[in-house]
């Protein structure tokens, strides 16, 4: 098999086991959003909280939608309606969820890819510059790629060092 045939391979399964970390971090993120809104929503008083919790951490899956595209009208709709103590709650769980999640994310995700959480959040900035929004999905993608890429050249200067010192 070509050299390069064989580095090409080894970065896409590196990249894969990355991704598969990247999902997994999601996950993981999704679930602290599903107990923050269960303990928030239990204490403003929300009917049907844990439904309520599990559909917007579904939706917090989604990459840049969040779970603001659903808490934040919720809460401007609550205000209209003259509900203005639920209004501020649901703004306020909102803001503690945008919080923990900022900064539970880039190290449950640099964790699970194998990438140092401040490398994970450079490229996660850098890429939503970029890209705009949809760079807040390329960013651990792209974090994975150059790691994964720097580990097979690492590996092969340990191959061929070591082919050279026979």
């Amino acid at each position: 098999m070509e050299k390069w045939a064989y580095y090409l391979r080894e970065v896409i399964y590196a990249t894969g086991k990355g991704i598969k970390g990247f999902i997994i971090a999601q996950l993981k993120l999704s679930l602290l959003t599903f107990i923050l809104l269960c303990i928030g929503f239990v204490v403003i008083g929300i009917e049907w909280w844990g439904m309520k919790a599990f559909g917007i951490a579904i939706v917090d899956m989604i990459p840049v939608l969040g779970s603001g595209i659903i808490m934040l009208p919720w809460a401007i709709i609550r205000a209209l309606m003259g509900d203005g103590d639920v209004a501020w709650k649901l703004g306020l769980l909102y803001a503690i969820i945008l919080l923990v999640r900022q900064f539970a994310e880039p190290y449950l995700t640099g964790k699970q890819i194998g990438v140092r959480p401040l490398y994970t959040f450079i490229s996660t900035i850098v890429c939503v510059l970029i890209f705009g929004p949809i760079g807040a999905l390329l960013g651990a993608v792209v974090a994975i790629i150059i790691k994964a890429v720097f580990n097979v050249r690492d590996m092969s200067r340990v191959i061929n060092d070591s082919t050279h010192n026979q």
